[in-house]
């Protein structure tokens, strides 16, 4: 009778925790083709996160509690910094509100990822594999979505530079999550290749140039991280048939990027347009570098950055370009901290992306899910700011919260084969 009574007890509590993980779920299932949905679930998500830890109380480990204070200082910080210059925003441009908003979004995830960290029955086999097919199916929606619905670069919800970035970290998720559970390579490498096709598709269709560097090289990467005995042959492979799609798509998406991007740097140069897409990045780096000189530690926020680049464009330092973007963001994510937020937020940065490194790194096996998240979205800011973009900021924390503990169990090697 007592078993009984604890098993229906157990049974009892146990819904929040499934609810939850089902809602992240979900986000991640709508995140890039539906963001704004994805951001109402993400609320609810956080929101249950909230009500179930408080009930339970469990304390996750050291690993998750590092990741979670770097989240917690980082997104404080933020806030603290943007309260201070209330006021100084432009009413036409809503920094205000977005750098509010992604802060916001990182303390809300920090309740989620808490939370799911201490629920190790949803990381078990069973519940990877469900995570597997969330992450195929999202990505295989997204795919009819740009590829079907979307005529244009510009038509659609997102940019298609975050837009393609987006796609890249689900898909390192989806094959993280394959290399490290996957133990039959002939059941496994068709369908994973048809899901990589479909990436790759999608970030061609995009047509953003970085985010296709991102897709090969990290999946490469991925691949040599792996334990598999055959991975250098997969990789040869692997690499083979992408360089076939690429060539395929190359005089119609491939070959007028890489023209653009050849006359931007040409036009750079030269001196006779610096307001080309490439351009306009060179001249934004150049401008936060003077931004930071001036507030090197704490930074000058962004009041401050507008004026100082605005005054570097009335004395021909820079192109007026860098006057517009000044007041969006630098397309570089530790420049854009450094810019407005000093060296602080810069280091907050990194003490960010170490704690996840070093979570998914320590892992046994190695948590290559983790791992291409975070690659994805560090690459990404080398020529873009994607926790400048809110919906980027939910797909980020909903991937960490689900990832977090998602390696299985490394297998116990029989002692004969020792």
């Amino acid at each position: 009778m007592e078993c009984r009574v604890c098993k229906g007890a157990g049974a009892a509590t146990s819904w929040l925790e499934w609810i939850v993980y089902s809602l992240a779920l979900i986000v991640l299932f709508l995140a890039v083709p539906f963001p704004v949905e994805a951001r109402k679930i993400f609320y609810a998500a956080c929101g249950l996160a909230a009500i179930g830890w408080a009930l339970d109380r469990k304390r996750p480990d050291n690993a998750v509690l590092f990741l979670l204070t770097a989240l917690a200082i980082f997104a404080l910080y933020r806030v603290a910094h943007t309260v201070m210059e209330a006021g100084t925003f432009y009413p036409k441009i809503d920094a205000w509100q977005v750098y509010l908003s992604t802060a916001n979004r990182f303390l809300m995830g920090l309740l989620l990822i808490g939370y799911l960290s201490t629920r190790s029955q949803l990381f078990h086999e069973r519940r990877v594999r469900v995570l597997c097919v969330a992450l195929m199916l999202g990505l295989i929606v997204t795919g009819a979505y740009e590829l079907f619905l979307q005529a244009d670069r510009g038509d659609r919800e997102q940019r298609a530079t975050i837009f393609a970035y987006e796609v890249v970290a689900v898909f390192f998720a989806y094959l993280g999550l394959q290399l490290t559970r996957q133990r039959n390579e002939k059941k496994f490498w068709p369908l994973q290749a048809l899901i990589g096709l479909l990436a790759l598709g999608i970030v061609l269709r995009t047509e953003t140039r970085m985010a296709l560097l991102c897709f090969f090289i990290g999946g490469a990467l991925l691949l040599i991280l792996s334990e598999r005995v055959r991975k250098w042959k997969v990789l040869g492979v692997a690499t083979l048939v992408g360089a076939m799609v690429v060539a395929g798509c190359y005089p119609y998406l491939v070959k007028p990027r890489l023209m653009e991007a050849c006359n931007d740097i040409t036009q750079y140069a030269s001196g006779e347009n610096r307001a080309t897409s490439i351009g306009t990045r060179f001249e934004l780096w150049r401008g936060s570098v003077l931004a930071f000189e001036q507030s090197p530690i704490t930074g000058g926020g962004y009041q401050q950055r507008v004026e100082i680049l605005g005054k570097a464009v009335a004395q021909h330092q820079l192109d007026p370009v860098a006057s517009h973007y000044s007041r969006v963001n630098m397309h570089n994510e530790m420049l854009e901290e450094l810019s407005l937020r000093g060296a602080v937020g810069g280091v907050l940065l990194l003490w960010l992306y170490f704690a996840v490194a070093a979570l998914g790194w320590r892992a046994a096996p190695r948590n290559l899910a983790l791992l291409g998240v975070l690659f994805a979205y560090v690459f990404s800011g080398l020529t873009d700011v994607l926790f400048f973009s809110r919906e980027a900021t939910v797909l980020f924390i909903a991937l960490l919260a689900v990832l977090v503990r998602s390696s299985p169990p490394k297998p116990l090697t029989p002692r004969s084969e020792v």
